[in-house]
């Protein structure tokens, strides 16, 4: 099912999940978050979601920090002859101990995994492979190899003896005073220099091999150190050539792994998804919808998430109203009218939402229970169609909307048509509308549409299999209670909604007396 998601306000949602969740991988995913391709995937990750919550109800839900992105390390390890950086195995290892932290839950809620308990679990004896090579993110362990400790004993026994040597170099006569003014060993390129001020440095047999901090002073080797720092470069050579064929060899152990790997980075991306999904659900009380093979919305006392997200941050004057409504084989249309501001095309949106979130496999936000069937495709048409680019009226932008829409409509199609037959003549608009509902009912297609158009109150009344809903109204404050009231027909109260607005009671007048004499003819 391919909805009109951006009409549906579905990537604020997007980015709610994405901050919720723990990895690059979930946070990629939350991002291009679309319905499943059949309602099975979306029970599967529907079922990982209500894992998730009753774990994150218990406080046993981890939230996964410092896992990298391994996928790039993954396609160069793919290469014969690569060799991977210790900082790329430090990640993979990282990225292997959280799924080590997931493992155990599966115990108790295997429809954690979406694709399965299996798809968690880590190459054997990877972990520990990398564990005994790496010490810490930059470095390979000393001992992971024979030749490597030996070398790194070699090393010490080096370094010992070059500070011996310069500690003796130090105490005679010529060096002592400037010692005692902050001057002494330093390591530069891997090499023991002494700092001196460059006027002794002068006066002493070495190799000069810069200039130490703050640039006043000279970095001196003794020439009773080079054999020292000579025979150091070459152990340290040494070991470099020992590291990168140690590494080289852990990266060819990779390689035997790599499909693994990438199953179960998907395992753990569609984990942290759901994990980040019941964080979202319990923030917002959502439940999960029961999801049906056949079309139709039931919605009990369900609510639109940025509704419920902006009353939580105080955007709203009160608590968001809840929708009920129910579409099905019998009653496949429901038509909204009412005035301006009254909340028909967030109910419109709601739906169409709620209906892409559930085929998601997310829960909704609602208080009572709801069941959503299963549509192929949401087709939406919201908001003002006028486009420059393509030289369209608003009218004509919503006629290309419309012949989409009778190109492609079945009976697993949820339609959501706001202000249908607006934009012309408002006779012509209401015949035209009549006749794509027409169109609409006799290919058992779902929809919601709101109107303003007279005709088409009646045309609801008329017809068993179209319902009829009004956006409930304060008449004596003029102002909208944002309720839908299934069976009644509003009206638009435009003059009355005017008048309060300001409008001249002079041109108020005028325009009752042109109303009553339009109603004559």
């Amino acid at each position: 099912m391919p909805p009109d998601l951006n009409t549906l306000d579905f990537d604020a949602v997007r980015r709610i999940l994405r901050r919720l969740t723990s990895t690059p991988y979930g946070s990629e995913a939350a991002e291009a978050l679309a319905p499943a391709p059949d309602r099975d995937a979306a029970m599967r990750m529907q079922a990982a979601v209500s894992a998730a919550r009753r774990l994150l109800e218990r406080g046993d839900l981890p939230f996964m920090e410092s896992v990298s992105d391994i996928r790039g390390a993954l396609r160069q390890a793919a290469g014969p002859g690569a060799t991977l950086s210790t900082q790329a195995f430090f990640n993979i290892g990282a990225v292997l101990r959280a799924v080590g932290v997931l493992r155990p839950l599966l115990a108790d809620e295997p429809a954690l995994c979406p694709l399965g308990e299996s798809a968690l679990e880590s190459p054997p004896g990877l972990l520990a492979a990398l564990d005994r090579t790496l010490d810490g993110p930059g470095a390979v362990a000393q001992d992971s190899s024979t030749e490597l400790a030996e070398l790194n004993r070699q090393r010490a026994h080096l370094r010992s003896r070059a500070e011996s040597l310069v500690e003796q170099r130090c105490a005679r006569p010529d060096l002592s005073d400037c010692m005692r003014r902050g001057g002494g060993l330093r390591w530069h390129s891997g090499r023991a220099v002494l700092e001196v001020p460059d006027a002794v440095a002068s006066t002493i047999r070495g190799v000069r091999r810069g200039v130490g901090a703050g640039g006043r002073n000279a970095l001196l080797e003794p020439m009773e150190l080079v054999g020292t720092n000579n025979d150091m470069e070459l152990v340290e050579t040494r070991m470099q050539r020992e590291e990168r064929r140690i590494l080289r060899k852990l990266t060819t152990v990779l390689r035997q792994h790599l499909d693994a790997l990438h199953e179960l980075l998907e395992a753990l991306t569609w984990t942290d998804l759901a994990c980040a999904a019941a964080r979202l659900s319990s923030r917002f009380n959502c439940s999960a919808p029961e999801l049906v093979t056949d079309p139709g919305v039931i919605l009990d006392q369900a609510y639109h998430p940025l509704l419920l997200l902006q009353a939580e941050n105080g955007q709203l004057p009160g608590p968001p109203v809840p929708l009920t409504l129910s579409l099905g084989p019998n009653l496949p249309l429901i038509l909204i009218t009412g005035p301006n501001t009254g909340g028909k095309t967030v109910a419109l949106k709601t739906v169409g939402l709620l209906v892409a979130m559930a085929q998601c496999g997310l829960h909704i936000p609602s208080e009572g229970s709801c069941v959503i069937g299963w549509y192929r495709r949401v087709m939406v048409d919201v908001g003002d169609r006028q486009s420059l680019y393509h030289h369209l009226s608003t009218f004509a932008g919503h006629v290309e909307v419309l012949k989409r829409i009778l190109v492609e409509a079945d009976r697993h199609t949820l339609v959501l048509l706001d202000e249908l037959g607006t934009g012309t003549d408002p006779e012509e608009g209401a015949a035209l509308a009549m006749a794509v509902l027409d169109e609409l009912l006799e290919r058992g297609t779902h929809g919601i549409v709101t109107t303003h158009l007279s005709p088409l109150k009646t045309y609801a009344q008329d017809r068993e299999r179209v319902t009829s809903a009004a956006m409930a109204f304060d008449h004596e404050s003029l102002s909208p209670t944002y309720r839908l009231r299934v069976g009644d027909t509003g009206a638009s109260l435009g003059l009355a909604i005017a008048g309060r607005n300001g409008l001249p009671d002079t041109v108020l007048d005028r325009a009752r007396a042109h109303l009553r004499c339009l109603h004559r003819h």
